[in-house]
């Protein structure tokens, strides 16, 4: 009987802008399954929340103000979910790195009594690359291999830049790599 695989963690977050003062607007997660949690977050219950990227709302993910305000939760609720599905001291991957992190800390100091997140936001890579060691000693080969992989998990996931679905990808680069590295090709 074929046991099922435990699938590491992943987090997308969508942002207000990539400046300074920006805020996450969409979180998605995934548990061991590889089911994914997504919601948007009302921007409007945090006063300070008025950072906007227009570019990025009518070329990249799509996501008004107006639809965050709508259909949106609360920060504070955001940070009840995460926190009931995330366990503390749990890593939890994504591709954003420092950005991502970042952001879930602008999200807990602004919804959360303790005021930050008690999991860890790592970079994906950190999952992803000790599994292609396994077939690709060479760093030079083992990027170029984790390159095409990329191509073709967004090839399996074709939208993105919504939580959700950059999660999902984060999901088939995983399989990816884990299903290579145990084929020993």
């Amino acid at each position: 009987m074929l046991m099922p695989i435990q699938i590491p963690r992943f987090l997308d977050i969508e942002a207000s802008s990539l400046s300074d003062s920006s805020y996450p607007i969409e979180i998605a997660w995934s548990d061991e399954k590889g089911d994914i949690e997504s919601h948007l977050i009302n921007p409007y219950a945090i006063e300070e929340w008025t950072d906007w990227d227009f570019y990025a709302e009518h070329k990249i993910h799509g996501l008004s103000r107006f639809m965050c305000r709508e259909i949106g939760i609360h920060p504070e609720k955001m940070c009840d979910l995460m926190s009931q599905s995330i366990k503390a001291r749990e890593p939890i991957y994504a591709d954003g790195g420092e950005f991502d992190a970042n952001w879930i800390d602008v999200l807990y100091g602004a919804g959360s009594t303790l005021g930050y997140a008690q999991f860890i936001v790592i970079h994906s890579d950190t999952v992803m690359l000790p599994l292609l060691m396994q077939v690709e000693p060479d760093e030079d080969k083992r990027l170029k291999l984790y390159e095409r992989l990329k191509m073709k998990a967004r090839k399996i996931v074709k939208a993105q830049h919504r939580a959700k679905v950059d999660v999902q990808y984060l999901i088939e680069l995983w399989k990816l790599c884990f299903y290579l590295s145990r084929s020993g090709v």
